[in-house]
């Protein structure tokens, strides 16, 4: 009796096998290659996701293993890039998790911005730039004449480049009301442009957070969405940091789903829903 084939399953379905357990030699050379090719150390991330991201990146793409993909990070750069993407996870958007930004406009940034005009601001990992335009966008709206700095940093030179050219797709502007498009950006053709007296407020620079000193004070720092693989001691380190960089009072503004337990040990305390707060 004939049957009528199953249709074959759309590619987007199509779910690779697991990654394999983590090995502890491969996993070394990765790291190795990695911090020579570009210039990120592993041994602060955990091994068991990376490993666990870097196989289904190189399954997704024909890739043998890691050591195949190493190859092809070195011939490739496009892929080169692509493979940065990744490992720094350069994804966000404008005012992501609307109800966080919420809170930061009504209870930290008016306050700070009533009680003193001059503000320094550092988003840390800014990726496309989403972040620091965000911030820029609420303290025009809080205080039009206040004096705000914003150093927006990140790991990926490309990623700054593009930050840069504050230059979006539609697709990009999916958190941005139309009265916020109306004030901060102009229509380019296809794109959207922030305008320059928004830019100014900005200041794009490379830094890593696992490796560079802070400057200091500020008085808020943003770091959203960028620690998740980190270990553990590398968070805890890094708090520590945040915390010497912000001023007594300062606020350091995390993720929806971030916290950071006993954050007393690192001088901080916290000071709501993903809010913590320099003692001072």
């Amino acid at each position: 009796m004939e049957t009528t084939p199953r249709p074959e399953r759309p590619a987007f379905l199509t779910t690779f096998p697991p990654a394999p357990e983590l090995d502890a030699a491969a996993y070394d050379r990765l790291a190795r290659e990695v911090r020579g090719l570009l210039g990120i150390d592993l041994s602060q991330y955990k091994p068991a996701q990376v490993w666990r991201r870097v196989n289904g990146f190189a399954s997704a793409r024909g890739l043998a293993d890691s050591d195949a993909l190493v190859a092809r990070v070195r011939q490739d750069t496009a892929f080169r890039q692509a493979f940065l993407d990744m490992l720094t996870i350069n994804v966000s958007e404008f005012f992501r998790n609307p109800e966080a930004w919420a809170m930061l406009a009504q209870r930290y940034l008016t306050p700070l911005l009533n009680s003193q005009m001059s503000v320094r601001i550092w988003s840390a990992g800014c990726s496309l730039g989403y972040e620091p335009f965000s911030l820029a966008m609420l303290a025009r709206e809080i205080a039009p004449t206040a004096t705000v700095r914003i150093m927006a940093t990140d790991l990926d030179d490309t990623t700054l480049s593009r930050a840069r050219k504050a230059t979006y797709a539609d697709a990009q502007m999916a958190g941005v009301s139309d009265a916020r498009r109306a004030r901060f950006f102009r229509r380019d053709g296809v794109h959207w442009v922030v305008k320059p007296e928004l830019q100014a407020m900005v200041n794009f620079r490379r830094h890593d957070l696992l490796r560079d000193g802070c400057d200091r004070p500020f008085d808020l720092i943003c770091c959203r969405n960028v620690v998740i693989y980190f270990t553990e001691p590398a968070k805890a380190e890094l708090y520590r940091r945040f915390c010497d960089a912000l001023r007594p009072g300062g606020i350091l503004f995390l993720g929806a789903t971030e916290s950071i337990p006993n954050s007393r040990a690192v001088g901080l305390e916290p000071a709501g829903l993903t809010f913590y707060k320099r003692p001072g």
